[in-house]
């Protein structure tokens, strides 16, 4: 199989699993939203196990360039959003303070502890992988 059937395949499914859910969200059916993805990542783990992709050395450079550049560009965008949404709600602005935005405050929450997460997950996969690929002297 190459990777153009492989992609039609992944959007056939991804079709299937957003028409299911759909469905599950008329009908107020969260068991069947539930049941069609799962159904959806075991038939593309399957497809995926029967799949032989070679990636060469310049996809594999694109994607570790694409990858750090996403996190270059979430990381501070992210954190500089949870600054913005948390600073109003201290410095005690009217609008804050009568509780009409108090979600707001709790999105700042949840993108500060987003950042955090990231930012831990990166160090600790940077370590590892620097340990693994002979980075770090141990002398």
């Amino acid at each position: 199989m190459n990777r153009k059937k492989y992609n039609q395949i992944r959007v056939v499914i991804a079709l299937f699993v957003a028409a299911i859910v759909a469905l599950a969200v008329a009908n107020n059916s969260y068991l069947l939203s539930i049941a069609g993805v799962l159904t959806g990542m075991v038939f593309m783990a399957f497809v995926r196990s029967k799949t032989k992709i070679r990636v060469d050395e310049r996809e594999a450079i694109i994607q570790e360039k694409a990858a750090r550049m996403t996190y270059a560009i979430f990381a501070p965008t992210i954190g500089v959003s949870a600054l913005l949404l948390l600073t109003p709600s201290y410095s005690g602005l009217s609008v804050f303070t009568k509780g009409e935005f108090i979600y707001l405050e709790s999105l700042g929450m949840v993108f500060a502890y987003l950042v955090l997460f990231l930012i831990a997950i990166y160090a600790v996969s940077y370590f590892f992988l620097n340990r693994k690929l002979g980075g770090g002297n141990e002398e």
